[in-house]
């Protein structure tokens, strides 16, 4: 079940930020960068994307790996779970990376680009004391965020008027999609988890952004 939870969260909604006044291409482009720098284990943002993804596929520490690459027909995908990387503040049982390319539409034409979806999800023991603990995490990292992207915006799991979780979304106004997306979940008693999604696209083998102009 968790690696289905892991999924369900990487299908979290692109949404279309509120406007706003427009932050410096350097404040976005270091915004993720900072995320990943102090959260997850291998950076995509300070070096070569294909040096970046060898590093992924061959880090030692990763166990139960699952690997698609990237085909004609199929999109590339990587999980994994960490044997020794714990960077959240409560005790995680297990933690889990994924790092997974989706088709996004980039405009009114319907044309399509491809976004990468680097995720890092920490589970908690089922229970009232591993659901604080998810929440807790949550709540500390949206604090801390928040400060760092211009609009932050969030929505409810829920299953008829049980509330099992929260997604929020964190945003620069010219960019496209969601930059960082934050998630907390809990599922019948079994299990609790805590999720990180940091979005970026490729381009001439490195991570970036589609930062649009600012307005005259």
């Amino acid at each position: 079940m968790k690696g289905k939870t892991g999924l369900l969260l990487l299908t979290c909604l692109l949404l279309n930020p509120a406007a706003k006044s427009q932050a410096s291409d350097e404040k976005i482009l270091s915004a993720p960068a900072r995320v990943v720098q102090q959260y997850y284990r291998i950076n995509p943002f300070n070096k070569e994307f294909s040096n970046f993804l060898s590093r992924l596929m061959n880090d030692p520490t990763l166990t139960d790996t699952t690997l698609h690459r990237k085909t004609d027909s199929t999109l590339f995908f990587l999980e994994g779970n960490y044997t020794t990387h714990r960077p959240f503040f409560f005790r995680a049982g297990q933690v889990k990376v994924l790092l997974a390319e989706r088709e996004l539409t980039i405009d009114s034409t319907e044309d399509f680009s491809t976004v990468f979806l680097y995720q890092l999800v920490g589970y908690a023991p089922g229970g009232k004391e591993g659901v604080q603990d998810v929440k807790t995490e949550f709540e500390k990292l949206s604090r801390q965020y928040k400060r760092v992207f211009e609009i932050s915006s969030s929505r409810e799991l829920k299953s008829g008027q049980q509330v099992y979780g929260e997604v929020r979304d964190f945003y620069f106004t010219n960019v496209f999609f969601p930059i960082l997306t934050l998630a907390w979940s809990t599922r019948e008693e079994k299990e609790n988890l805590v999720a990180i999604t940091v979005r970026f696209m490729v381009y001439n083998n490195a991570a970036y952004l589609p930062i649009t102009a600012n307005s005259p």
